[in-house]
């Protein structure tokens, strides 16, 4: 067995062959007792759709061949991978995910790559949809061009501190170069005494939308530096970078993500210096929900499950980045709001 027939295994059903079933399944998410050490609440997360696993308790992460690594605790991949086919081998039921159902990689297959100030206004008009103020928007982002399959495309681009960039637009979100955490400073080479903590830089975007506008309820009132994680898999990076900070101001979703991801940084440096900051806006999912005033019962109405994104705008999906941007037909789960954003987007080609 190799890399690639190990991490083609589902990893929910290969926790199942080794006795462990998950506490909660709410939208591919599955949650379960952690199966590398114990715990009385499920803090052990399987993303079934992209096939990776986080341990919050840990700040561990990534693919059954990690996994299996944790489990015999080895550094061995060709151990860990012996492993693996005499777990697999007398379970003949085990499901095996085909090659077209893991994500593609369509960032290495990315040609042409331009990187220029924000001023699209097929990007502009998505800005604005999200409720987010336009200067804010140019001032921390940047606008990406590429070329994939002879086709030309464009995003939101929000650089982390590798130099990579988060890309984002109404059909697709990923990332091109490596991914990382993004800092951003209230002044350049100074540290504050306070950070707020974002998942991702909608978030990030809607919190200086906010503050930009006075508002009180939401925002601390106190110079912040800012942290957006890019990904809950960031996590164990996002600490380290926290601990020169006296004060932990954590925006994170309403959800079981959002509360976990809390909880591990409380316990890391203890509740007087983290603030669970989500219960300001207790009613919303996310805070751009929030900006927008789109409490959770209204988005799922609209059709968006209030604990994921749309099955069309998931992370690495090169089925809708393609399809949705230059296809004449409208997918049946996009909203008809961005199918809209579509035809204007596409008129610009």
């Amino acid at each position: 067995m190799n890399t690639i027939e190990a991490k083609r295994i589902r990893i929910v059903d290969y926790l199942r062959l080794l006795g462990h079933e998950p506490v909660k399944v709410r939208g591919g998410q599955y949650w379960y007792l952690s199966p590398l050490r114990k715990e009385d609440t499920p803090s052990f997360k399987v993303n079934d759709r992209l096939n990776e696993w986080y341990d919050f308790g840990l700040s561990e992460g990534g693919s059954i061949i990690e996994l299996a690594m944790l489990f015999l605790r080895t550094s061995s991949v060709s151990e860990v991978l012996r492993l693996i086919e005499v777990q697999t081998g007398a379970a003949p039921l085990l499901r095996t995910r085909p090659h077209n159902a893991m994500p593609d990689a369509i960032e290495e297959m990315m040609k042409g790559v331009e990187v220029v100030p924000l001023n699209h206004h097929a990007l502009l008009s998505y800005i604005h949809s999200r409720g987010i103020d336009t200067q804010t928007a140019r001032q921390f982002c940047r606008e990406i061009h590429y070329e994939l399959h002879r086709r030309h495309y464009f995003a939101i681009a929000f650089g982390n501190v590798s130099g990579g960039y988060e890309m984002r637009n109404p059909y697709y979100k990923g990332c091109i170069g490596q991914k990382d955490i993004s800092v951003v400073e209230q002044a350049a080479g100074t540290r504050q005494k306070h950070v707020n903590v974002f998942e991702g830089f909608m978030d990030f975007l809607s919190y200086r939308t906010l503050l930009k506008r006075g508002d009180a309820v939401v925002c601390i009132q106190a110079p912040c530096d800012h942290i957006v994680m890019n990904t809950v898999s960031n996590l164990k990076k996002t600490l380290q970078v926290l601990e020169s900070y006296e004060y932990i101001h954590c925006y994170l979703d309403n959800d079981l993500a959002g509360q976990k991801t809390v909880e591990t940084i409380a316990g890391l440096y203890g509740i007087g210096r983290t603030v669970n900051e989500a219960v300001r806006y207790a009613d919303y999912k996310d805070l751009n929900d929030c900006l927008r005033g789109r409490k959770r019962r209204e988005a799922a109405m609209c059709g968006l499950r209030a604990n994921k994104e749309p099955d069309w705008l998931e992370s690495g999906s090169l089925v809708n980045s393609r399809y949705c941007r230059c296809n004449q037909q409208t997918p049946s789960t996009m909203p008809a709001s961005i199918f809209n954003l579509r035809l204007i987007s596409c008129a610009t080609l």
